[in-house]
């Protein structure tokens, strides 16, 4: 990650990461999510932190998740349910649940499915913010399968000379297995800038480097400006 979304040395807090696991998962389990999902939603965000991806740790988002919980926008006791099934797809209704939690139970669902006739494709709708990606797609990677992520995030961007936003953020993330080396991980949103960067450099007082975000009209701000306040900008595409 960039230097400039660092957060400042003077603002470190360190604290051990079983520790740090331990707190997430009362925090959830306080929000009413099962303890067995609270574990799970604490694991994805302290491993995304241990992996040095802060945009979508605990310190980020979990705060994000907490106020979702407490408006009523994430069901915290989600009955979740399979719509459609075949030996190698599935398509989940979520119920609103936040997909940190459910993301890797899809992902288990579709790594079965792969064992079993080679390809295993999982679908979910009705789901709230699915956190790191790439952690789910490395669960394929950890069992010698290729495993791929991707989702819709919001309507933010702008399309290639376009000047109103049509297109989400929409990140994908891509694991494989390397042999004898660590398993390759490409994760990624398909803007110039991700939308959980914009947070964290509001968070940390970063400026933006040239032509990550535009002006209402959808001229690219081609100077490294500080980070504007929220509906004044749109997002570039990459």
């Amino acid at each position: 990650m960039l230097d400039r979304f660092k957060v400042p040395n003077e603002d470190i807090v360190k604290v051990d990461h079983e520790s740090l696991h331990e707190t997430v998962t009362e925090i959830f389990i306080k929000m009413g999510v099962a303890e067995e999902d609270a574990e799970e939603g604490a694991n994805v965000l302290v491993s995304t932190d241990l992996r040095g991806v802060e945009t979508h740790g605990v310190s980020n988002m979990l705060r994000n998740y907490v106020s979702s919980y407490n408006e009523g926008r994430l069901n915290p006791r989600p009955d979740w349910k399979i719509e459609r099934e075949s030996p190698g797809t599935a398509t989940i209704d979520a119920d609103k649940g936040l997909a940190v939690i459910l993301g890797p139970k899809a992902m288990r669902m579709a790594i079965e499915k792969a064992r079993t006739v080679g390809v295993g494709v999982v679908t979910m709708h009705n789901a709230g913010h699915s956190g790191a990606i790439g952690h789910h797609a490395m669960m394929a990677a950890k069992e010698d399968m290729v495993g791929m992520t991707a989702t819709a995030g919001g309507m933010s961007v702008l399309p290639t000379f376009g000047a109103e936003p049509r297109l989400g953020t929409n990140p994908l993330a891509i694991a494989a297995p390397a042999r004898n080396n660590p398993p390759f991980l490409f994760d990624a949103a398909t803007s110039a800038i991700a939308g959980n960067k914009l947070g964290l450099a509001a968070r940390v007082g970063a400026d933006l480097l040239p032509n990550w975000i535009s002006d209402l009209e959808g001229n690219p701000v081609s100077d490294e400006v500080p980070m504007p306040n929220r509906g004044e900008f749109y997002q570039l595409p990459l």
